[in-house]
């Protein structure tokens, strides 16, 4: 039962991951193009609840961890880095696919591997932003390049 749940919310963060790529722009956007701020950490095991989110989404999140991350890659390496306590966590990616306007990565972080995308995201409003989801160890991550 627990492998049959782990697969069903992987596979709706692989179904989200790939409907907000679906509103990307016109050109690539690389990983290694943006210093990234985290927006938004979901957890699988939590049916996709906000678990986590920077001090500009509380509000939206009450129930929420304030989190203030940040992501950096270059030359097949990543960076996570949490300002609030100082702590550097590194990992490795490789691009897997270029799909449409977005890029496709397999990502591994200590003993856990994941997959990452990077697209320009549309919005509603005109609007657009590059953004960077990272999903691994049973979280995914929202970032926005800036």
């Amino acid at each position: 039962m627990w492998k049959w749940k782990r697969f069903l919310y992987m596979f709706l963060s692989l179904v989200i991951l790939l409907s907000l790529v679906a509103c990307g722009g016109a050109s690539l956007t690389a990983i290694d193009q943006y210093e990234w701020t985290l927006n938004t950490v979901q957890s699988d095991s939590d049916g996709g609840e906000v678990v986590a989110c920077a001090a500009d989404y509380l509000a939206s999140y009450p129930g929420a961890t304030e989190v203030d991350f940040s992501c950096t890659a270059s030359e097949g390496a990543f960076v996570l880095t949490d300002h609030a306590s100082g702590q550097v966590y590194s990992g490795v990616y490789a691009e897997s696919t270029a799909t449409g306007d977005s890029l496709l990565y397999t990502v591994q972080l200590d003993d856990s591997t994941g997959n990452a995308t990077s697209a320009l995201t549309k919005y509603a409003d005109g609007g657009s932003a590059p953004t960077l989801i990272l999903s691994i160890d049973g979280y995914t991550m929202y970032f926005i390049g800036q």
